[in-house]
């Protein structure tokens, strides 16, 4: 009788031991989830920085053509400059050669002008002599001329003895006045000649001063020619140089625009690294919290969650917010997030959902789908009224819950079939080895079960389709989120060049790991409802509501089947 308790004590250990392990899992799967974050941030900085460099080298690259035209220029200027410099450095030397020879020239007329101005005066003292010649000629001619007239007065007292001594008296002194005349004339000669002497002695002595001042003005051009000189050969040296230095860039030009192109592809292949690393973390995260969530061992959601939508007002930490459910349970609820508040997770308060009285309630979390609410369990009563409410929603969802079970247990019993009879083999039917199949875009897949799966599945895909008008499409879907086939109207063959149109009609060999995607290929719930934006390329989207059911093949889960509604 005492062993009747034993089987419930079991049950709590076992309880319990279930409760640590999704706590224990829960706190795995923040720490993994919280390592993706920091990965994809890490990534997302690193494409960054990649774009960066790449940006800059690409400027680089693209500023090389300016660089080339101008190091051309330049280089032009500079053979210019050389040659100029050269002409200036002949030029110099010209003047250099030229200020020496007139420097000599000067030096010859400062030693003839000295020459002329001793002739000069060698003239003077002659005309002075010959002066004092004239003036003794001059004197004798006066004194000849007395002695004539004292004579012919002698003559004329003699009479006639007299006469012929008379006759030579006069002819005495016409002669002395005729030397008297003579001499005058000669000494104004002289008197000329010693002037013009002495002016062009003068005008010597001046030309004489002036090259003596010429000539220091004249050796300081020369030494200023040399200088001269001697700088335009510095500078056509300088221009030689820079000729050679403008040489050399410009050969260095195409290994400048070679290098940038070569870190701008390397920057680009690590932008693309990094981005599809981004990428793949980004898809890791999605698939990882769904797989998590879905999952027998790790699901913490004790209740089924439907998507409906019911205005709410909700009051956490002092403010008071209007907003509307995504989805709802029994547990909590996903509310949108109001673009205008920022909410930190962990705060308490109430929810009032529809007309139900208010519920006490806590914000686990926040994340791009909306607000994470969790209900208190304690609050027994507005939970019985929360029950009525979902016992109402999930009556509307139980034929298509049905539907969707139903579905999966029908291509379930196909590719069951197929195994036994040998069609295929487990390891194809659970092939994952995704083949891109060429010339597709968006990209398709192939792998090892795509034939025969788009041989025994389409006549069953395309009776549930059928069932329903409201039904959008009836799908199966792997575990990795393929669909390897599709509902006809959206599995027709691809347009080259058009991938708008073949995103909207050829959906089959594609894979989908969005969140909506991986939560029907990874969940092994019984059933699955959500609702989602569905894209349809080009930027078109349309409002979908799913209901989907875990597919199993031959005891393993191979994926799921999906069912969309319009809204």
């Amino acid at each position: 009788m005492v062993a009747e308790p034993v089987p419930a004590a079991a049950a709590e250990v076992a309880d319990a031991v279930a409760a640590a392990g999704r706590e224990a899992v829960g706190v795995l799967e923040q720490d993994v989830v919280a390592a993706m974050r920091r990965l994809a941030t890490d990534l997302a900085s690193a494409e960054q920085f990649s774009a960066e460099s790449e940006a800059r080298a690409c400027a680089i690259h693209a500023s090389v053509p300016a660089i080339r035209a101008a190091t051309a220029t330049a280089s032009a200027n500079s053979v210019s400059l050389v040659s100029a410099s050269q002409q200036l450095a002949d030029a110099a030397d010209q003047i250099g050669s030229s200020m020496s020879h007139a420097q000599e020239r000067l030096d010859a007329a400062a030693t003839r002008a000295g020459e002329a101005t001793e002739m000069m005066g060698g003239l003077a003292v002659a005309t002075t002599e010959i002066r004092s010649i004239v003036d003794s000629i001059a004197e004798i001619a006066r004194q000849t001329n007395l002695l004539a007239l004292n004579a012919s007065i002698e003559a004329a007292r003699a009479g006639e003895a007299g006469r012929g001594f008379g006759v030579v008296a006069q002819e005495v002194k016409l002669l002395s006045v005729e030397v008297r005349e003579a001499v005058e004339h000669v000494r104004r000669r002289v008197d000329r000649l010693t002037q013009a002497a002495h002016g062009s002695a003068l005008i010597v002595t001046d030309a004489l001063q002036m090259v003596r001042e010429v000539n220091p003005v004249i050796a300081a051009i020369g030494d200023a020619a040399q200088e001269q000189a001697a700088a335009t050969a510095e500078l056509s040296r300088n221009a030689g140089a820079t000729a050679r230095f403008v040489d050399t860039v410009v050969q260095h030009v195409d290994e400048i625009d070679r290098a940038a192109l070569s870190a701008a592809t390397e920057s680009a292949n690590a932008r693309r690294a990094a981005s599809k690393g981004a990428s793949q973390a980004g898809g890791m995260l999605r698939r990882f919290i769904p797989t998590m969530r879905h999952s027998s061992f790790a699901d913490r959601r004790t209740h089924d969650r439907f998507p409906v939508e019911h205005r709410v007002r909700v009051q956490l930490g002092g403010v008071d917010i209007v907003s509307r459910t995504i989805d709802l349970s029994r547990g909590g609820a996903l509310l949108a997030n109001p673009q205008d508040r920022k909410l930190e997770p962990g705060l308490s308060g109430t929810i009032e959902i529809a007309d139900l009285p208010p519920l006490p309630c806590r914000m686990t979390a926040t994340s791009d789908l909306g607000l994470h609410m969790a209900f208190d369990r304690a609050a027994l009563d507005e939970l019985r009224l929360l029950d009525g409410l979902l016992e109402t929603v999930e009556g509307s969802y139980r034929p298509l819950i049905e539907r969707a079970q139903a579905f999966a247990a029908e291509l379930s019993a196909l590719m069951a079939d197929a195994l036994a009879r040998g069609l295929v083999s487990q390891a194809d039917l659970f092939d994952v080895d995704y083949v891109a199949l060429p010339d597709t875009d968006p990209q398709q897949y192939g792998n090892r079960a795509l034939l025969l799966l788009e041989q025994i599945l389409p006549r069953v895909m395309a009776g549930m389709l059928a069932s329903d008008p409201r039904l959008l499409f009836t799908v199966p879907i792997d575990r990795n989120g393929y669909i390897p086939v599709h509902n006809a109207a959206q599995a027709l063959p691809q347009r080259s060049g058009d991938p708008v149109w073949n995103a909207s009609h050829a959906r089959n060999r594609r894979i989908f790991d969005d969140r909506a995607g991986i939560a029907a290929a990874r969940s092994v719930r019984p059933f699955l409802v959500q609702s989602y934006l569905r894209d349809m390329g080009g930027g078109v989207t349309e409002m979908v509501r799913e209901v989907d059911a875990p597919l199993r093949v031959a005891g393993r889960h191979w994926g799921g089947v999906r069912m969309a509604y319009r809204m």
